[in-house]
Order: structure tokens, then sequence, then C-alpha cells
């Protein structure tokens, strides 16, 4: 059961989706929210403050270490607000939360006494990425202890999902919150493998686990690049909600050979539902 969900946010318009959309799941399952804004540690330090300075040709860093610190509070407490808004507007309990650190740190500590954290799909500088998944939400995703939801909608309509599964360790754990999601959430479920000679055994593993819950699943068994199969499975299916483990292997690996996680999450039509 998710009844606790964090929600960080920067103001941005890509946050305020992830706002939006966490606001709609609580809604439509009597969660609490917990809004988070982080003041990044990083851009108060004296190196970025002396560049900035020298760069702009002006006085010292030192005389704009307040002015910058007040500037990113005074954009906190206006994401806040309209977190709360939000809740408020939805009537929905809430708590909202701001502080200074490092951003990945701090929303996973925060994420340690929550059931999900939901984050819109990029976030301040998500244009200037062109669609590459941001290093905060990777590194969120990384480090999280709970799962993450990434999204890019505003509503959350949760009727049809794809799980993804490959039998790895990541996979059996999203195999297992979808089949606890599917009882409390509801929904028509499509599990899917992807690969020429492994995809029926991995399936048998899923239908044996998920006998034992009631919800509706459907298997389907594809070859080819598994992240192009997975989107096209999402896409055939008009999936609401994409569950599936999040990066399985070596930062040194992935970066080598791809990184299927943030293919999907970067490339999907829908909500990506990620856990490790």
């Amino acid at each position: 059961m998710i009844k606790k969900m964090l929600v960080p946010t920067d103001g941005s318009e890509h946050a305020r989706r992830g706002v939006d959309y966490a606001v709609s799941l609580a809604k439509q399952h009597n969660a609490q929210l917990h809004g988070l804004y982080v003041v990044d540690v990083r851009l108060l330090e004296g190196p970025f403050l002396r560049d900035l300075s020298a760069s702009l040709g002006t006085a010292p860093f030192v005389n704009y270490q307040n002015n910058v610190s007040l500037i990113l509070e005074e954009r906190g407490k206006a994401a806040l607000g309209s977190f709360s808004d939000a809740c408020e507007a939805g009537g929905l309990v809430h708590e909202t939360t701001q502080m200074t650190g490092q951003v990945v740190g701090s929303i996973v500590e925060q994420g340690e006494l929550v059931d999900l954290i939901v984050m819109g799909r990029g976030g301040e500088h998500a244009d200037w990425l062109d669609g590459v998944l941001g290093s905060t939400t990777e590194g969120v995703i990384r480090r999280a202890k709970c799962p993450v939801l990434v999204t890019d909608r505003a509503e959350a309509r949760i009727e049809h999902v794809v799980v993804a599964y490959d039998g790895s360790s990541h996979a059996k754990q999203a195999l297992h919150l979808a089949a606890h999601l599917g009882e409390s959430w509801g929904g028509r479920y499509v599990v899917v493998s992807v690969s020429e000679s492994r995809a029926d055994k991995w399936l048998e593993e899923a239908k044996s686990y998920m006998a034992a819950h009631s919800i509706e699943v459907d298997y389907e068994a594809r070859d080819g690049d598994p992240r192009e199969a997975v989107l096209e499975c999402c896409r055939e299916k008009q999936a609401d909600l994409l569950v599936m483990g999040g990066y399985g292997h070596s930062k040194v690996r992935e970066m080598l050979l791809g990184s299927t996680t943030a293919h999907l999450i970067n490339h999907a039509e829908c909500p990506v539902l990620l856990t490790r």
C-alpha cells in the first residue's frame, strides 16, 4: 500500500506536472504528500560564486553569497507554496520541507520514510537537456530505497500497466511491486519479456508468482532490442504506467552499452515506476 509520497519540486513546469500527478494519485488512494525543495549547496559554494563574479567583472564573490541564497530560498518558498495550494485544493493531508544540501542526497534521505517518490520528468534545466535524463533524477533512482515514479503527465490514470521483466533481481522487485499495486490500485497488467532464448522461461517465473495475486495479467514474449520492444508494447497497450527495475548494471557498463533504464524513461510516452 502506498500511503505517503515524497514530491521534490524546483518550481519548474516539469516539476509542477510531477506535483499535479502526485496530487491526482493521492486523491484516488487517500495518500499523504510531502513536498520538498532543496537549495543546492553547490550554488552557494565559494568557487562557483567567485567564477560567477569574475565572469561578470563585478565585485568580489562574497557580496553575492547572501543574495544568491535569498533568491534560492524565495524560489523554494514559491515552489512549496504552489505545492501546498494544489494539495489544499484536493483536500489532501500534506507537509513541506525546505532545506539546504546536496540535492540527490537530500531527496534520498527524505525518502527513507515514504512509500513512493514522485518526480517530474526533468527539472528547471530539462529544456536544455533535449530529452536526456537529468543527473538528479538518475541519482535518485540509483540511490533511493523506495520506488521512484517519473512522469510528465499531470493526471494519474492507471488502467493499463506494462511490467518489463527480465529475470534480474531488480526486475523481480518490480514484479513484486506491480502485484501489490494491482491489488490496491486495480487495472489490467501485461508482463513483457524480451529475449530470443529466455523470454518464455522468464514469463513462466512471472506467471508462477502473479498467480497468487488477484489481478488481471497477460503475458507477452518478444524479441529484438529490449528497449524498443518494451516501448512498442507500451504503445500498443496504450499503457498508463510502465513498471520496471532500475539500473541493473554498473555505470561503466552502461556507458559502454547504453542504459536501458535511461532510454525507457526518456522515450516512454507514459509515466515510469522504478524500483531497485
